[in-house]
């Protein structure tokens, strides 16, 4: 388990503990994402296996040893086979006679390569592989806590538009009663009750599908998190403003400086040229030494005596002629790969700065937008006010209470939709230039949320 993994699995265990309490923060539901992820893991065991793979190229600058044992039961008649057996004298042949016998063998051997074009650049491969991988790690861990931040936010929204609709449920109820009460005193009619009751029954229907949402959300943020879809979540943070300001330009010099992205197609650009470096020294000279040493005997006991030790030591100088330009062929496929490599870097380039300019500009838009719907709760508040001023002059009819009312639920829920719009652009636009998407400054207070109260 690397160091990462354990930090993670350790903040898991306390957002657990948490979520076992009621309540789940922004932050805390971002750390059970990346604990529990199957992309993040993924991620983690890529970034294993090119460790091993660098061992494994580090081998070949690394001596090898083995120890070998063998035990042979042979009978040999090679003697009799000779050409010059017939003329020995016969007492001579019939003593020559073939006995089985045993052989031991105990040896070591020891290899090395000396030098080899190839070998470094493999081992320096190998590390750029491996710090390529890393930064694709941070890639994915970025982008999956992006994703749960989002889901939270689209979450906290569709709880707030529950509450709206259910006030706007309560206030439609209460505007039924007063007519029901005014058609009583003979100063409505049933055509205004009737409307009435139309208005409550489609809110009715307007906050069953509010509801809907909320529960879809619930299950798409436990989702993110990798929790049973149904699982109960309570979050403890809310939607709130945080401004961000930062000039494009100072986006896409960050994201080019910062990007896991980026900074892994720098790498891989390393990597090739390496591979291409690999490539050429399959066609050029290596050296290696190899030696053997150990005991040859028929008697175990004579193991470790020295008359019966065998050794023999080998130097070896390879020099590729001719290997058919399958030596060729590999480096022109390095090359190519590494080209691809480079016009990748192109393209993310130009993607990550239309990506800034996107972010950027939905940012400006979102805070716009939510300037207006701030500014719009205030108006239909003060309008509100002003009809109930007039109603209770006698200057405003009982039909004009109700929508003068329902002007400050509509501007919530405006604003309401502002909010995570501006909140996920300001995730994503730090996801963009290369930061942490969670955002842990001190959020902008909140501008006071009126009530439509009901006299």
């Amino acid at each position: 388990m690397t160091k990462r993994t354990a930090v993670l699995a350790s903040v898991a265990l306390g957002c657990h503990a948490t979520l076992a309490a009621g309540q789940l923060s922004r932050a805390e539901a971002v750390a059970l994402a990346l604990a529990n992820n199957p992309e993040v893991r993924k991620s983690q065991q890529a970034l294993v296996a090119l460790r091993g793979q660098r061992s494994e190229a580090l081998a070949d600058a690394l001596p090898e040893l083995k120890l070998y044992g063998t035990s042979t039961r042979y009978r040999d008649p090679s003697l009799l086979n000779s050409s010059t057996f017939d003329s020995f004298p016969p007492d001579l042949r019939s003593a020559l006679r073939p006995i089985p016998a045993s052989l031991f063998d105990g040896w070591g051997q020891l290899k090395q390569t000396l030098f080899s074009f190839k070998l470094g650049r493999a081992v320096r491969a190998a590390r750029y592989g491996i710090s390529m991988g890393e930064e694709q790690e941070r890639g994915v861990t970025r982008g999956v806590a992006l994703d749960t931040i989002r889901a939270y936010n689209d979450y906290l929204l569709d709880i707030e538009k529950v509450k709206v609709a259910e006030k706007s449920v309560r206030q439609r109820e209460q505007h039924l009663e007063a007519a029901r009460n005014r058609r009583a005193a003979g100063v409505a009619t049933d055509l205004e009750v009737l409307r009435l009751q139309v208005a409550l029954e489609n809110q009715r229907v307007v906050l069953e599908r509010t509801r809907g949402e909320a529960d879809w959300a619930r299950g798409a943020l436990n989702a993110a998190m990798v929790r049973p879809i149904d699982a109960p979540v309570e979050p403890s943070d809310s939607l709130a403003r945080q401004d961000f300001d930062a000039s494009l330009e100072t986006i896409v010099q960050e994201a080019l400086a910062s990007r896991a992205e980026v900074k892994a197609a720098d790498l891989a650009l390393h990597f090739y040229d390496e591979l291409v470096g690999v490539a050429q020294g399959e066609g050029r000279p290596t050296l290696d030494v190899a030696a053997n040493w150990g005991y040859s005997v028929r008697e175990p006991r004579n193991f470790f005596q020295s008359n019966f030790t065998r050794w023999n030591a080998a130097l070896t100088l390879t020099v590729p002629v001719f290997d058919g330009l399958r030596t060729s062929g590999k480096v022109a496929q390095a090359r190519a790969r590494r080209e691809q490599a480079a016009q990748d870097r192109i393209a993310l380039e130009n993607r990550i700065r239309l990506d800034a300019k996107q972010a950027h500009d939905a940012l400006a838009t979102a805070a716009r937008v939510l300037a207006a719907a701030d500014l719009n709760v205030g108006q239909a508040q003060k309008a509100l006010d002003m009809t109930q001023a007039n109603y209770a002059l006698g200057a405003a009819t009982p039909l004009d209470r109700p929508a003068a009312q329902a002007a400050p639920t509509r501007a919530e829920s405006l604003r309401l939709e502002a909010l995570p719009e501006h909140a996920n652009a300001r995730a994503t636009l730090r996801w963009v230039m290369g930061r942490d998407p969670l955002d842990a400054a001190a959020p902008t207070p909140a501008v006071p949320q009126t009530k439509a109260g009901i006299e």
